[in-house]
C-alpha cells in the first residue's frame, strides 16, 4: 500500500502515522479500553482494518486468542484461510469447524509477526463510521468485501 499513500485521505494518513506496536511484545494493558479503529501490518504492508467498541476487548479477547475456535475473529479466520487454505465459511458461522492446536499456533505466530496501530474514537458509532469510510477508500487484503 505504500505506493498509494500519497492518494489516501487525511483519515487514512492519520491512522498510518499512528504509533505501531509489535504484536509479539504488546501488553494487554497497553491497548486502550476505549472504542476505536485498528490497523494490522505485516512486513510493512497494511493487511487488516477493524473497529471495536473496546479496542482492548477486541484485540485481546478475539484476535489474539490462542484457542482452536475462530468464530469470534474474522481476522483469525482470514489468516487461517491464508495459511491453511481453510475457507472462512468452514471456520465461521454457527456450524463452524475448529482448527487443530498446531493450526491455531501458526495463526497466532503469524499475528505475532505483525504490528498494530489504532486511533481512539469518542464512541463505537464514530469508530464504525470511520472504519466504513476507510474501507470505502481502501480495502486491505484480509478484509472481506
Amino acid at each position: 500500500m505504500s505506493e498509494h499513500t500519497a492518494t489516501l485521505s487525511a483519515e487514512w494518513q492519520a491512522l498510518l502515522a499512528a504509533p505501531a506496536v509489535n504484536v509479539a511484545s504488546l501488553a494487554r494493558t497497553g491497548v486502550p479500553i476505549e472504542p476505536g479503529v485498528y490497523l494490522w501490518r505485516r512486513d510493512g504492508e497494511v493487511r487488516y482494518l477493524g473497529t471495536a467498541s473496546s479496542l482492548r476487548r477486541r484485540v485481546w479477547g478475539r484476535h489474539l486468542g490462542r484457542g482452536v475456535s475462530l468464530g469470534g475473529s474474522s481476522l483469525r479466520r482470514n489468516v487461517c484461510e491464508l495459511l491453511h487454505g481453510i475457507p472462512t465459511t468452514v471456520t465461521g458461522g454457527k456450524n463452524r469447524q475448529k482448527v487443530t492446536p498446531a493450526q491455531a499456533a501458526a495463526i497466532r505466530d503469524w499475528l505475532d509477526g505483525c504490528t498494530i496501530a489504532w486511533t481512539v474514537c469518542s464512541s463505537a458509532a464514530d469508530a464504525a463510521a470511520l472504519e466504513g469510510r476507510l474501507l470505502d477508500e481502501y480495502r486491505p487484503p484480509l478484509n472481506r468485501k
